[in-house]
């Protein structure tokens, strides 16, 4: 009798120590986003508008771009929001990566946004206002506002906004 309930412990443990590995399907990968944890390193592109922060459990990355007053449907500040404000509070913000210079207005682009496109997709997110070397410096404010400690609105802005 102890031979067979030796024999049956045996021969089951290696189903429970699999187990995590069996609850994965599809090729699906779950992360879980922590907004208190810190970045280890962290780049940017500024040519490509591109950027990436390096977390012990793996590295984000994004792009960035300036928007005019307007074109943030009247975000000019609010580190980690990401919608408009007054009649535009519920609306999110739709634009192209890499923009600078002017708007079709003729008004400056002088607020940083940044987006997730790595592992996941966030929605645009308000990092800073930032004058007119917002295009020199945008991209590299991404990576560094979401490595740091000290923005934690922004990290929570990106990762709320995953899958919206």
């Amino acid at each position: 009798m102890k031979r067979i309930i030796f024999t049956t412990l045996i021969c089951t443990a290696p189903i429970f120590a699999n187990a995590t590995d069996m609850c994965a399907r599809d090729n699906v990968m779950v992360l879980a986003f922590d907004p208190q944890v810190l970045g280890t390193s962290a780049g940017n592109n500024a040519a490509e508008w591109s950027w990436w922060t390096q977390f012990p459990y793996g590295r984000i990355a994004g792009e960035a771009t300036c928007l005019s007053a307007a074109e943030g449907l009247g975000r000019t500040s609010g580190r980690g929001r990401y919608y408009g404000t007054g009649e535009y509070a519920s609306t999110f913000i739709t634009v192209d990566s890499g923009l600078s210079g002017v708007d079709a207005n003729g008004a400056e682009r002088k607020y940083c946004w940044c987006k997730m496109t790595h592992p996941a997709a966030s929605r645009w997110v308000f990092d800073e206002a930032m004058g007119t070397h917002c295009a020199a410096s945008c991209a590299s404010y991404c990576s560094m506002h979401l490595m740091s400690g000290s923005y934690p609105a922004f990290k929570k802005g990106f990762f709320e906004t995953i899958g919206m």
